[in-house]
């Protein structure tokens, strides 16, 4: 059976690649000092870099703060993708 998860706005805010807050997060799933892993109503989502630490985390607003190096910004799952239109089919 699926999980169905609530939706939360999600925004993210990178500062000089020093420090990344994040809403919309639901829990934290792993972390150390070169990624954490964390989740939204939408996806997995992993930030990575070097010296990263969890200023704070608060799940029953969704604030996530990190600071560090930040060197990406990764989502993986089940986000809904947009249908690709084919621009042959205009020419028809």
């Amino acid at each position: 059976m699926e999980e169905i998860r609530e939706v939360l706005n999600h925004d993210v805010t990178i500062t000089s690649r020093k420090k990344i807050q994040m809403t919309g997060i639901s829990d934290v799933l792993s972390f150390d000092d070169g990624q954490i892993m964390a989740q939204n109503s939408d996806s997995d989502v992993s930030i990575e870099g070097e010296g990263l630490k969890i200023e704070k985390f608060d799940s029953s607003s969704g604030m996530l703060t990190v600071n560090g190096k930040i060197n990406g910004l990764y989502y993986y799952g089940s986000v809904p993708q947009k249908k690709k239109k084919s621009i042959t089919g205009l020419f028809k």
